[in-house]
């Protein structure tokens, strides 16, 4: 609920009016203890404490932009009469793979809101009401809001320059703080769209990239070595429900991974890389489909075509009602065929899974690489 000038100026006269009353009011919206609340008072009956409600947004301005589950949360804030910053019930939703301009344009709409919008004069209740975390998301406290979101910060001083900084959670999730050694980005009062919504995305990358130094990854890559000698370094499929099975017992397997959808069931697919024996070094259409169709039997589907794919130079797939299957390949020397492969079982019957896998094991290929 935006209130209009004029209700925040009656508001405000109401309060004045009535000093007290109003004094209480300014002393909840700032969140101190009944203890703090009722010391406060005591002092100020004996007029050993006074106040001065704020009437006018105090420089600088800020807007957060706060991004999570595929999404971009642009909110300004505003000064209250109690002279603290506190969330606008204005506020606008992304996608989080909008363009540079849309954010940009998004964060020029909010510091307008601002510049437009009186101080403001809701009550603590209307302002929990107004909370758009509380409205748009699934979260049922600030402190989970703040586990699930990354926070850019973006502040206009009274000259209208422009300050982006990139902002991560506090440890006890009730806020967010600068990241050490990280300099703040500026930019002049006519900066354009574009290139404050570059600056937002670059501070988010900033922020992710800080995270995850902060914490293990769980599925860090590993590296494997070529019957040539040379190294390469994969990335396990990110993903719960894959089990590392190491060469699995196979003298032609690198590294495998098998797809278990719950404990107990049987494995629904497998990503792995290792050499492409039943080749025998020949890339040629009609040898993959030949050494393919003997052990799958006879394909619906089959294409091979040349890429430029991360190491590997071909890619070979292949579907029938038994298998789908997805080969990279490249040519080590003439004994050795790499062979990197996502095998599903019974695609037919698995279609979800089979889109979600086909996806994943795409990453899975791409983040081979040799190591020096």
């Amino acid at each position: 609920m935006e209130l209009s000038y004029e209700e925040t100026m009656r508001r405000i006269a109401e309060y004045e009016k009535n000093d007290l009353t109003g004094y209480m009011e300014m002393l909840k919206e700032m969140k101190f203890s009944y203890e703090e609340i009722m010391r406060r008072i005591a002092k100020y009956e004996k007029k050993e404490l006074s106040h001065k409600y704020c009437k006018e947004n105090t420089f600088p301005w800020s807007v957060g932009v706060f991004k999570g589950e595929h999404r971009l949360f642009v909110v300004p804030y505003i000064t209250t009469i109690g002279y603290y910053g506190t969330f606008m019930a204005w506020y606008r939703k992304l996608n989080d793979t909008e363009s540079p301009e849309v954010i940009g344009e998004a964060i020029l709409d909010a510091f307008e809101h601002i510049r437009i919008s009186p101080v403001d004069a809701r009550t603590r209740a209307e302002r929990d009401e107004d909370l758009f975390y509380l409205k748009e998301t699934k979260c049922k406290s600030y402190r989970a809001f703040n586990k699930k979101y990354m926070h850019c910060g973006i502040n206009m001083n009274e000259q209208g320059i422009y300050s982006v900084s990139a902002l991560i959670s506090s440890d006890d999730n009730q806020g967010y703080g600068r990241i050490d050694g990280n300099e703040t980005v500026k930019f002049p009062n006519n900066a354009s769209s574009t290139d404050l919504g570059n600056a937002v995305i670059n501070a988010f990358r900033i922020s992710e990239k800080y995270a995850r130094s902060q914490k293990p990854d769980p599925y860090p890559p590993v590296d494997v070595e070529l019957l040539s000698d040379q190294k390469v370094e994969i990335h396990p499929p990110r993903d719960r429900h894959f089990t590392d099975m190491g060469d699995g017992g196979i003298a032609e397997i690198y590294r495998a991974y098998e797809y278990y959808p719950k404990e107990g069931a049987e494995s629904s697919a497998e990503f792995y890389l290792g050499i492409a024996a039943e080749l025998d070094c020949d890339m040629s259409d009609e040898n993959i489909r030949k050494a393919w169709e003997k052990q799958y039997d006879k394909a619906e589907f089959f294409e091979v075509k040349s890429v430029e794919y991360g190491i590997f130079k071909l890619r070979a797939e292949m579907r029938n009602k038994s298998v789908h299957r997805i080969s990279y390949l490249l040519h080590i020397d003439e004994s050795e065929l790499l062979d990197c492969t996502m095998e599903l079982h019974k695609p037919n019957s698995r279609k979800k899974l089979d889109e979600k896998l086909s996806s994943l094991f795409e990453e899975f290929a791409r983040g081979c690489k040799f190591k020096n």
